[in-house]
């Protein structure tokens, strides 16, 4: 049975590592903040960059400029909705990468089971870090604490969870998504959210996405990928350094050691640049899906 725990091996390893990491140097540096964006980002830009080839496959000539062009649309209207209503933005975010990644991640189970992985992945954060993620929360929107949102999701992480652990069609399915998620949970409690979301998102739900698509179109040229996403990178790197500073002072309740040291500006950027991004990511990737 240890063996259906082979192809996670890299994310069992990234979260020893992050584990270690937290309890030998702590959570709350500067560097470690910095260090997960830049994970994310390195992580999720080129499974994103996929997208190109993905549209490819799906549409020719006339059908692929279109497509492109919605991509695009949907791009500059998540950020409009950040922009014009950010909660609103923020909760229907949440709500869409749960499914996502359900749908991602065990794309031949249930849907229920489907939305019970993808909601533990979200909820499990809120729960066991509840305080970061309000905080984290605050400094996407640029607002005022707001927790309604972390209590919420928090409450459905435990039910969440055990659907998973027990509803799973095959019995190594169960097996395999409860060491994940018992995994997941101690990242949590022991490094925090944006740590554990780290290690899911990069050495997880990343290079699973990757491996599946390559399969399904396996002449997609790793150069185009890479230009696509060092272009990215440089370009949310570029806002993170000339965007007006999110001035944290200003928001009550923030004077931990935690708001001491989050670079807020490459949080909030990073955030709202990837969701920009995968609204489009995920809206195509699952009409690909259901035609392949």
């Amino acid at each position: 049975m240890l063996e259906t725990l082979r192809p996670f091996q890299l994310f069992f390893l990234s979260a020893g590592i992050a584990i270690a990491g937290s309890i030998v140097f702590g959570a709350q540096h500067n560097w470690f903040f910095l260090s997960c964006c830049v994970v994310v980002l390195a992580a999720g830009l080129p499974h994103g960059a996929f997208d190109i080839y993905i549209i490819a496959n799906l549409f020719q000539n006339k059908s692929f400029v279109l497509a492109i062009l919605v991509y695009l649309s949907l791009i500059v209207i998540t950020v409009l909705v950040w922009w014009i209503n950010p909660q609103a933005f923020l909760t229907l975010f949440l709500i869409y990468s749960a499914f996502h990644f359900g749908d991602s991640d065990y794309p031949t189970e249930t849907i229920l089971f489907k939305a019970s992985w993808g909601l533990s992945i979200i909820a499990l954060p809120c729960l066991l870090a509840t305080e970061e993620v309000a905080l984290l929360f605050s400094v996407i929107l640029d607002a005022e604490p707001l927790p309604i949102i972390a209590n919420g999701l928090s409450y459905s992480a435990l039910p969440a969870v055990l659907f998973c652990c027990l509803k799973a069609t095959k019995q190594n399915t169960r097996f395999t998504t409860c060491a994940l998620l018992s995994c997941y949970a101690l990242v949590c409690l022991v490094g925090g959210a944006l740590i554990a979301f780290s290690c899911y998102f990069a050495f997880l739900h990343g290079p699973h996405h990757l491996r599946r698509w390559r399969l399904k179109i396996p002449d997609s040229p790793n150069m185009g990928i890479y230009l696509i996403s060092l272009s990215l990178f440089a370009g949310i790197a570029l806002l993170t350094v000339l965007a007006p500073e999110i001035n944290l002072s200003n928001i009550n309740g923030l004077s931990n050691g935690l708001v001491n040291t989050l670079d807020a500006n490459a949080i909030r950027y990073t955030f709202v640049a990837l969701a920009a991004l995968t609204v489009p990511h995920m809206t195509f990737l699952y009409i690909a899906s259901r035609r392949n």
